[in-house]
């Protein structure tokens, strides 16, 4: 990591509030859904298959545009890639509760801009912050967590006041004050310098001929995998279990809300740490609790309050990881958004099988408690992936 260990680009004094923003719009729009599925799908005559797409859909442009985002950038320069994505986001969002087929199109829009915005977002830390990556990680992730924690935790209460569709239109503000406060940060547009482009490529090699880049790409799918499965379906398993709707939703708020210390030290804890073998160790055991917590008969709101709590931590401090890595494995900002390119790419086409899979298996089975046994034991190879990543100094090496 030594070359990034240079000044910071210039950059406008308001590119730290602009990042704690992007941040906010990583999942808040996501988590949003899942609580309120059941009245989207009256409404709108959606399927289960359909309705588990609605998470799907996000994770398939997420894999299609990771590779693409940091070329684009390139070329017209990250700062305004990064407002062209809100942009997107924000239209997406906003049309997608008109019909099912502009809940698509518009779930299809809020991919593709979270997808620039999970890719460059490293790349934007990298590049102007190279001797805080921990702390400026843990802002974003931390903003990350809470936004998703408010949109998740309230979304079934305020459609029961407002509307499912008023609820999820609300949540287009956070991003319209993103592309505001954004505004100042294009008069320090960057784009990749050329040569350093082409020394990446040429004399440290193709980030896509790595086996530890493959692994990386692994480690982010299966932790991505556990996280959208468990928000598309976590509530419905409750409801099943004999929790009401609304409190379905509060508890995965709260799954959120207890991952916020999670979000904001992990960055921080992995970038100054030698090894992160008991940090990975600690998750596992928080994977084995909490999903396996799952499969025991227990049916009460207090019981299902600390499982969330456990899986909000174990699932965000994966996340969070994951993130701070592509900056610690890698040693130029050009690497590390070729890095979340490629993990990002295939990590979630491995991520998008599970809503849709676990939702169609659910219906056939009846069930969940296979269902969990199945995602434990991806839960552990996920730490067993991590553990390999840790090992190695870098990506290239």
């Amino acid at each position: 990591m030594s070359d990034k260990m240079k000044q910071a680009v210039k950059h406008s004094s308001w590119l730290m509030l602009g990042i704690i923003l992007l941040g906010s719009s990583l999942r808040m729009v996501i988590t949003v859904i899942p609580p309120i599925l059941a009245p989207i799908s009256r409404t709108l005559h959606l399927s289960s298959g359909v309705a588990g797409s609605l998470t799907t859909i996000p994770l398939l442009c997420f894999a299609v545009l990771s590779p693409i985002a940091p070329r684009i950038s390139a070329k017209i320069g990250t700062e305004f890639a990064l407002l062209i994505a809100l942009i997107i986001l924000a239209v997406g969002n906003w049309m997608r509760v008109y019909s099912a087929t502009a809940l698509i199109i518009g779930t299809l829009l809020v991919g593709v801009g979270i997808a620039f915005l999970n890719v460059l977002l490293p790349a934007l830390v990298a590049e102007n912050y190279p001797q805080k990556i921990g702390e400026m990680t843990s802002l974003y992730s931390f903003s990350m967590t809470f936004f998703s924690a408010i949109s998740a935790g309230i979304s079934a209460p305020l459609a029961g006041k407002i509307g499912w569709q008023l609820t999820i239109q609300i949540f287009t503000l956070v991003a319209l004050v993103n592309i505001v406060t954004w505004l100042p940060n294009l008069r320090y547009n960057h784009r990749a310098n050329a040569t350093t482009v082409s020394k990446t490529t040429t004399s440290r090699g193709s980030v896509w001929r790595q086996p530890t880049a493959w692994v990386m790409t692994l480690f982010m799918g299966l932790q991505s995998f556990v996280f959208y499965t468990l928000i598309t379906w976590l509530p419905t398993l409750m409801v099943d279990r004999g929790i009401s709707a609304n409190t379905a939703s509060l508890l995965l708020g709260l799954y959120q809300i207890a991952s916020l210390p999670a979000a904001y030290a992990v960055p921080v804890i992995s970038a100054k740490a030698s090894s992160l073998r008991n940090l990975l160790l600690t998750i596992g055991f928080g994977f084995v609790l909490g999903i396996g917590g799952l499969l025991l008969p227990l049916h009460a709101v207090w019981y299902f309050a600390i499982l969330s709590i456990i899986l909000g931590s174990a699932t965000t401090a994966s996340f969070a990881l994951a993130m701070t890595l592509f900056n610690l494995k890698t040693r130029t900002p050009q690497e590390t958004a070729d890095l979340s390119g490629m993990a990002q790419s295939f990590g979630y086409l491995i991520a998008a099988i599970g809503p849709i899979a676990f939702g169609t298996l659910h219906v056939l089975l009846g069930g969940w408690n296979l269902l969990m046994g199945v995602l434990l034991i991806i839960a552990l190879l996920t730490i067993v992936t991590a553990l390999y990543v840790d090992h190695k100094p870098d990506v290239f090496h």
